[in-house]
């Protein structure tokens, strides 16, 4: 907000005329996909208008929910759609993972999902000590522990354990679930950029970087 107010997230633009949804789906035209299903809610007209049934080569189908209800719910409606494993990513990020790779590690596995993982920056500057002594500051340096980067390798076989959730975040849901099973691997590029966009502020840092 107030960007979002009239513009749903993922057309927020990069670039004059350039926008988080077409970066994301010329990452997939990149990774060989062919066929993309965009799960739509706030302003979802918008983006059918902007998008179509074909964009950048790509064809385009929609599944919008009426009334959100969590990550895992439009997930479900998506892979009711695809009917065939998927990659799944946030809207709201932005990186340049090698999507190809991930999948073939992923389809090299037993695995029934992967998620992509990134290693988590701190959001305020770090104080180093030796003792009482202060002896340096890092700024919002990147930490030793991993968060989810928000794009994962879908098999259909999940069907079945979405369908018995119905509702609330698959990270809360199902990954847990699969992880005690082991059935859920990770997949990381270090060196890469990474960005979720939660603020005015993460857009303008993600401008900078494809400026």
């Amino acid at each position: 907000r107030p960007l979002t107010q009239s513009t749903p997230k993922v057309l927020l633009e990069i670039r004059p005329n350039y926008t988080l949804l077409d970066r994301q789906i010329l990452q997939y035209k990149s990774a060989g996909v062919k066929r993309v299903v965009l799960l739509t809610g706030h302003l979802g007209e918008k983006i059918e208008r902007r998008i179509g049934k074909k964009h950048l080569g790509v064809r385009i189908s929609y599944v919008r929910e009426l009334k959100p209800l969590g990550t895992l719910n439009a997930i479900r409606l998506g892979m009711r759609r695809a009917k065939e494993d998927v990659i799944v990513s946030n809207g709201d990020v932005v990186c340049d993972i090698n999507l190809k790779r991930m999948w073939r590690e992923w389809k090299q596995s037993d695995a029934w999902g992967s998620v992509y993982i990134v290693r988590m920056r701190s959001p305020y500057g770090v104080v180093r000590t030796r003792g009482k002594r202060i002896v340096r500051f890092d700024e919002k340096p990147l930490l030793d522990y991993y968060i989810n980067g928000g794009f994962y390798c879908l098999s259909r076989r999940l069907l079945p354990l979405l369908e018995r959730y119905k509702t609330g975040d698959i990270e809360k849901t199902v990954f847990p679930e699969l992880a005690e099973s082991k059935k859920l691997i990770s997949y990381k590029e270090d060196d890469v950029f990474w960005m979720s966009i939660d603020s005015i502020k993460d857009l303008e840092a993600v401008r900078q970087e494809y400026s």
